[in-house]
């Protein structure tokens, strides 16, 4: 199929980026409200100054999408936008889309981890496939710059609600002991995800989809789109922290 003139831009929405990023705010959002203990009216207060705009999904993809400008040859855009137009292409975006949905959070994490144990007796190469597909992607490079990130956002709130606001190096180095296995765990969440979102196609689709995702335009795509992805998270975490200190007194505007 023919694609011209193609942009980052135009690849990003036919991928189902923007609604992944779309989930990192709520997701956010949903784990300050679930931390224990009750804050108190001026930490309350501080949380949604800070919250304002925070995590944007079409701020972080303009972003994003600035940092990936002229990073991909014309061929490169040309072959993406080729795949995600194709039966395959859109097949696999729906799927990838509907099972980043809130709704079924709670579904993969149980179905994908049920299908992940059965699949090593039952179907080897389903899993090995799997993994191929994950590394292709550098899933867990990506997961991590996401859960840093997020961690340090969550863990600048816990401090400056605590009264003991640190320094970004020093919240980081906090951050980094208190999450020891990360990688583990976002490798564990990464394939079971693969096992719930891709259990229905046959294995012929998927082998043609892991080829693409082993492609020379597919590649440079997300090398690109995780240091782009990280850099901005960093700077979406770190503007949250400091409103969030800035709203309880602690630094300067």
């Amino acid at each position: 199929m023919a694609a011209s003139a193609q942009t980052i831009s135009d690849i990003n929405k036919a991928n189902g980026f923007h609604e992944m990023l779309m989930g990192i705010g709520p997701g956010f959002t949903a784990a300050v409200k679930s931390a224990p203990g009750t804050p108190t009216q001026k930490v309350q207060d501080a949380l949604a100054a800070a919250m304002e705009g925070a995590f944007d999904p079409n701020k972080m993809e303009t972003a994003i999408e600035a940092r990936m400008d002229g990073k991909l040859s014309a061929k490169d855009l040309s072959d993406l936008a080729a795949f995600y137009a194709s039966p395959l292409g859109k097949q696999v975006t729906a799927l990838e889309i509907q099972a980043s949905a809130p709704e079924a959070r709670e579904a993969k994490k149980i179905e994908g981890s049920k299908i992940l144990g059965e699949l090593p007796s039952r179907d080897p190469a389903r899993l090995a496939l799997y993994r191929k597909m994950m590394d292709d992607i550098s899933a867990v490079d990506t997961g991590e710059a996401v859960a840093l990130n997020m961690g340090y956002a969550m863990l600048t709130e816990m401090l400056g609600a605590a009264g003991k606001p640190l320094p970004d190096d020093q919240v980081m180095a906090l951050l980094r002991k208190q999450t020891e296995g990360l990688r583990r765990d976002i490798d564990s969440d990464a394939m079971e995800s693969a096992a719930y979102v891709y259990r229905d196609m046959s294995m012929a689709d998927l082998k043609l989809y892991e080829a693409f995702l082993a492609s020379p335009a597919s590649g440079r795509y997300y090398d690109q789109m995780q240091v782009a992805l990280g850099a901005v998270m960093t700077d979406e975490a770190r503007s949250f922290g400091h409103r969030f200190f800035v709203a309880l007194g602690y630094r300067k505007a």
